[in-house]
């Protein structure tokens, strides 16, 4: 397509995912038929992260610039404002449930307004950084599914609110690295929000599926159902793993283990793999290579995923999920690029399993249009699409002031992480 061809570009979104192994960030543009294309992307090698959380804010700091930079002189634009992933240790799900009297006439918005204020305020834990808070259903003197209860009639009106919480001292962490880089956070997102976004569709997050991101030192399994995010836990467990497994059996650097877990790896064996040469790096002296066969190395591998994989099962099992005939499972992240890895889930598992990609998104580049990226691509979905939150609610009308103020200190909460 000529630049004289190329869709106009009304609305800018950036994503910073900022994981233990990698930092990424990915510029999107909106047309005006609301289309999402890729601009820009930026890769860096993490610094300064452990498991998921800030250990150095310089580093960070760092690091998230020059991966903004990269993908700010490919879009050749100026970022200013950007969405940013947490997917650290310490993120909770819950569902508040309040029920307020509204006299039996019908309900209006205001009603709901109040009572959405009403059971945010008995569920706000100050102690906790609320990431996502989100409408669930409604019930109506006792009779629950409601969608929206405008015009109806009840004596009682009840709301289920579907929390997303971390813990304070690493999302600040976070922030206070991210804004270091000199852009305006706009919304901190879950990582398990984000990958549901970029790798499942619409349909398959009403319905009900578990998207489980095997990153470099955690895995993050969140479950969708009725349109949202249901369900979050978080397994001190990870790609990383493997690689130190490899880099410990065959005596090697972690950067050669990584290599061969990547490029010659798999989680599914087969017979050749007894024939398959494999060098590895000459100890110092040697002119000779030392060689493994394919099987070796994916016996290491296996031993890890057979701990591995049955902890996810578990995991799953323990947030009711465990019909095997329903399940479907949506593996993202840097640990899903292994080879053979979603036929391996899927035979310790049961149910169907596959590998989750960035949907929606043109123009991603095929470096950047695998599994790892999904958690920023999913960034700027939910960044395009505005998902529905309490934050976003209008302010309730000028005769509750006590409503006002609270709905500016939650706002504030939200934006400034104080």
């Amino acid at each position: 397509m000529s630049e004289a061809e190329a869709p106009r570009i009304e609305r800018i979104f950036t994503a910073v995912d900022v994981g233990s192994s990698k930092v990424a960030a990915l510029i999107g543009g909106q047309t005006a038929a609301g289309d999402l294309i890729a601009l820009g992307t930026g890769l860096r090698e993490a610094r300064g992260i452990k498991h998921g959380c800030v250990t150095d804010v310089a580093m960070v700091d760092r690091v998230v610039r020059q991966a903004l930079e990269q993908a700010e002189s490919i879009a050749g634009v100026e970022v200013r404002d950007v969405w940013v992933a947490f997917g650290g240790g310490g993120l909770t799900s819950r569902i508040v449930h309040h029920e307020e009297q509204c006299g039996g006439g019908p309900i209006d918005e205001d009603d709901i307004a109040e009572l959405l204020l009403r059971a945010r305020e008995a569920a706000l834990d100050e102690r906790r950084a609320v990431l996502h808070a989100q409408t669930a259903l409604f019930t109506l003197d006792g009779n629950a599914g409601v969608r929206n209860p405008v015009g109806l009639f009840a004596d009682r009106l009840a709301v289920d609110i579907h929390l997303v919480e971390g813990d304070r001292g690493p999302v600040s962490n976070l922030m206070t690295a991210v804004r270091a880089a000199h852009v305006n956070i706009r919304e901190v997102v879950a990582s398990s929000m984000a990958a549901g976004m970029a790798a499942i569709t619409p349909e398959q997050r009403d319905l009900g599926v578990a998207v489980v991101d095997i990153g470099a030192a955690l895995t993050n399994i969140g479950l969708f159902a009725g349109g949202m995010l249901v369900g979050m836990a978080t397994l001190p467990i990870g790609g990383d793993a493997i690689t130190d497994d490899i880099a410990s059996e065959f005596s090697t650097r972690r950067s050669t283990a990584e290599r061969l877990k990547c490029f010659h790896g798999s989680a599914i064996s087969s017979p050749r793999d007894h024939q398959d040469q494999i060098d590895l790096d000459p100890a110092p002296g040697e002119t000779v290579p030392p060689k493994i066969t394919r099987a070796q190395l994916n016996a290491v591998i296996r031993k890890r995923l057979d701990h591995m994989v049955p902890q996810i099962g578990a995991t799953l099992k323990a947030m009711g999920y465990a019909n095997p005939v329903a399940r479907q499972v949506v593996l993202v992240g840097g640990g899903a690029e292994l080879k053979g890895m979603a036929d391996y889930v899927q035979s310790v598992l049961g149910g169907a399993a596959r590998i989750g990609r960035p949907m929606g998104i043109a123009s991603l580049p095929d470096a950047h249009a695998g599994a790892a990226f999904s958690v920023a691509a999913g960034l700027v979905r939910y960044a395009a699409e505005g998902a529905s939150d309490l934050r976003h609610l209008a302010q309730a009308s000028s005769e509750e002031p006590k409503s006002k103020f609270w709905w500016s200190r939650l706002w504030n909460i939200w934006r400034h992480g104080q």
